[in-house]
């Protein structure tokens, strides 16, 4: 009964409130306050450590490939592997390497590129079915930094010109 009471009389206050017409005088003010709120994220960095490398090998009479794999091991086919041997230059063959720091933020997705055109100036040749791994190498939750390590495969035209060959490519992170 008690419960019904102090129901009733909220109720009753409530319903007066809302019916009671609110009266202002000109010249009066009311004023109400909001909040505007914004969240800086710290940035994805990310450093080259290596480039992408095939090194020297002679000049094949038919299409060949060399693979260099994202653990650093190569396959190569064709007329190519004959000459996989020769002296190589400083840094040999091996994957491209970058370090990722998510320093704190909420996190993000690398894209690597499908396709890689390198050239001498005059000749090309395509790198392709490129490939990339992540490795935490430190830190722990939002605070890590990874090792990005990308592989692909170099398609030599059969008697290849001479030459050193390089091309740019992109990695891109886009924060999720």
């Amino acid at each position: 009964m008690r419960f019904s009471k102090i129901f009733m009389g909220a109720c009753a206050l409530t319903a007066s409130l809302l019916a009671a017409p609110v009266s202002a005088e000109p010249g009066d003010s009311f004023q109400g306050s909001g909040t505007a709120a914004a969240e800086v994220a710290d940035p994805i960095t990310i450093r080259r450590i290596s480039d992408l490398r095939f090194g020297r090998f002679a000049s094949p009479g038919n299409a060949s490939t060399i693979r260099v794999n994202v653990d650093g091991t190569f396959n190569a086919t064709g007329e190519v592997v004959s000459s996989t041997n020769m002296a190589q230059p400083a840094g040999g063959r091996g994957p491209a390497q970058f370090t990722v720091d998510q320093a704190g933020n909420f996190g993000g997705t690398v894209f690597i590129p499908s396709t890689v055109i390198i050239t001498n100036g005059t000749a090309n040749m395509t790198v392709n079915a490129i490939a990339g791994r992540l490795v935490v190498i430190s830190g722990v939750g939002r605070n890590r930094v990874y090792r990005l390590d990308m592989g692909g495969t170099l398609r030599i035209n059969g008697n290849q010109a001479p030459g050193a060959y390089r091309g740019e490519f992109d990695v891109t992170i886009i924060y999720n």
